[in-house]
C-alpha cells in the first residue's frame, strides 16, 4: 500500500481542468493506494475559488463597461461586432466560473468519501503558533503560514507511517519544489512529483517491477 498526499493545489488543478490525469486518478482509485490529505486543505481551496471567482466577476464588470461604451458608437460595424464578441466572451465567463464551482464541489466529493483526513491536532498548531510568532526564520517555507502548516501537517502523519512507501504531488513547485524541501519530504520518506503524469509512471512502472 501506498500513502499518496496531496494539497490544495492538487483540488484546484482537477477544479480548473488544468490536470486531466489528476481527474484520472480520483475517478478510478487504485486500491494499493491510500490518498491522504490535510483538512486545512478544503478550506484553502475554497478560499482559493473565492478569489478566483472574485477576479473573474471583476473582469465581468469590465466587459459590462466596454459594452456600454461600444454600444454608444453608431457607426462602426467593428464596434458592435467587438461588442457581441465581448456579449460572448462574458456569457462564457459566467459559464466557466459554475463549471469550475460544480467541478471543485465534485473534486471535494470524491476525497471526503476516498481519501483520509489529516486532522490539526493540539501539538502541530502550537509549533505552528510557536514557528510564527517567535521564529518566522526558521519556516521551511517563507512568508507562506499555510504551505508550512500543510508541511508539517504531511512530515507528521509520515512519522506515523515510517514503514509504507509516501508520495506527495503538488505543482506548487515554487514553494514544495525548493531544494530544501525536497530534501525534508525525501528525509521523512516522501517522494516529490509536481504532476500526476510523474507519479502515474513512477507508480505504473513500480508496480510492474
Amino acid at each position: 500500500m501506498l500513502i499518496l498526499y496531496i494539497e490544495t493545489n492538487f483540488l484546484m488543478a482537477v477544479a480548473k481542468g488544468q490536470d486531466l490525469k489528476a481527474e484520472d486518478l480520483l475517478r478510478d482509485i487504485s486500491s494499493s493506494i491510500r490518498i491522504v490529505i490535510p483538512d486545512v486543505c478544503y478550506i484553502e481551496s475554497l478560499t482559493t475559488y473565492k478569489i478566483d471567482k472574485r477576479k473573474r466577476l471583476e473582469f465581468q464588470e469590465e466587459m459590462d463597461k466596454q459594452i456600454k461604451e461600444l454600444n454608444r458608437d453608431k457607426t462602426s460595424n467593428y464596434a458592435r461586432l467587438f461588442m457581441g464578441n465581448l456579449g460572448e466572451a462574458r456569457i462564457n465567463n459566467e459559464l466557466l466560473i459554475n463549471d469550475i464551482q460544480d467541478r471543485l464541489f465534485t473534486t471535494i466529493d470524491q476525497l471526503l468519501n476516498n481519501a483520509e483526513l489529516i486532522n490539526l491536532n493540539k501539538n502541530l498548531i502550537q509549533n505552528i503558533a510557536e514557528t510564527t510568532i517567535f521564529q518566522p526564520e526558521a519556516w521551511l517555507i517563507k512568508n507562506d503560514i499555510m504551505d508550512n502548516l500543510i508541511l508539517e501537517c504531511i512530515l507528521d502523519h509520515a512519522q506515523l507511517h515510517t514503514q509504507e512507501d509516501k508520495a506527495f504531488i503538488s505543482n506548487n513547485s515554487k514553494d514544495f519544489g525548493k531544494p530544501e524541501i525536497k530534501a525534508v519530504l525525501s528525509n521523512a520518506g516522501i517522494k516529490y512529483f509536481t504532476t500526476t503524469q510523474d507519479f502515474l509512471n513512477w507508480f505504473n512502472s513500480r508496480s510492474s517491477n
